[in-house]
């Protein structure tokens, strides 16, 4: 019951890591608002968790418009009381569009790939963090990278270019914020497996042969990694990187799928 009294916003929560951080924050106590677009998976998530500790409410959010964001702080403030913790999780990825050869990568791709992992991450944490500064209690900024923000996945430029900027905002934001007490740190996730569990080019990767843990990781891992950054266990901890990826980031490997790309409409 860690987070009993505390209020946490969670973006892009109605699924996978998101949800998997819902689940983990609520029933360590916290009061719990989910933000995502996903009305469904929000209420299914909110009644698989009613007999939880925590409280687990939902606004629908679009993060790459202020205005929206703005609501949902004030929807959260008017329920809750303020906030404590925000996790930036929502993100653009694996869409129509957006993995594809750099060649290829079309405008739409790139600007709904900006506007979605780094515009809603710059709205959401300015209007937590002002929130924060102004009870002044502190807080906890938690975003979530990728190791494509330091090692490039094949067909992914905007999303990897995005990640890569995640983690300067990371290091910018702690640097400003560190004074009011409000730390900021990112989590970078390995292969998870979520709903649909991770396909590259069509071809499923056997986690044996990519992982050397030997396994995907679930929601359930990542959650544990944003539950320790957002208590009081990691007070000192402020624009740093916790990778949960199984091992991946730490070795140098080939691939195990067949990447070669047919450049022939273009040459």
């Amino acid at each position: 019951m860690r987070f009993k009294g505390k209020t946490a916003v969670i973006t892009g929560g109605a699924n996978g890591i998101g949800a998997g951080c819902v689940r983990r924050l609520a029933q360590e106590g916290a009061s719990v608002m989910i933000a995502d677009i996903d009305d469904r998976g929000a209420n299914v998530l909110i009644a698989e968790l009613e007999t939880t500790a925590g409280t687990v409410q939902y606004t629908r959010t679009d993060v790459t418009r202020r205005e929206s964001v703005q609501a949902l702080f004030d929807v959260t403030v008017d329920a809750f009381g303020g906030v404590d913790i925000l996790v930036n999780n929502a993100a653009y990825v694996h869409k129509a569009g957006a993995i594809a050869n750099f060649l290829e990568y079309t405008d739409n791709a790139w600007e709904t790939t900006l506007a979605v992992n780094l515009s809603g991450l710059f709205y959401c944490s300015q209007i937590a963090a002002r929130l924060m500064a102004k009870r002044g209690e502190g807080g906890v900024i938690i975003n979530m990278s990728s190791g494509g923000a330091t090692r490039a996945h094949r067909h992914m430029f905007g999303y990897d270019t995005t990640k890569g900027g995640i983690e300067a905002a990371t290091r910018s934001m702690a640097l400003d914020l560190a004074q009011l007490n409000i730390r900021v740190n990112a989590v970078i996730p390995g292969s998870t497996k979520v709903d649909n569990g991770t396909v590259v080019s069509g071809k499923p990767i056997p986690p044996s042969e990519t992982i050397p843990l030997t396994r995907q990781g679930t929601p359930a891992d990542i959650a544990a990694a944003v539950a320790f950054l957002a208590s009081d266990d990691a007070a000192y901890i402020t624009g740093s990187r916790i990778f949960v990826d199984g091992g991946m980031d730490a070795q140098l490997r080939t691939p195990s799928v067949d990447f070669r790309y047919d450049f022939s409409a273009f040459t």
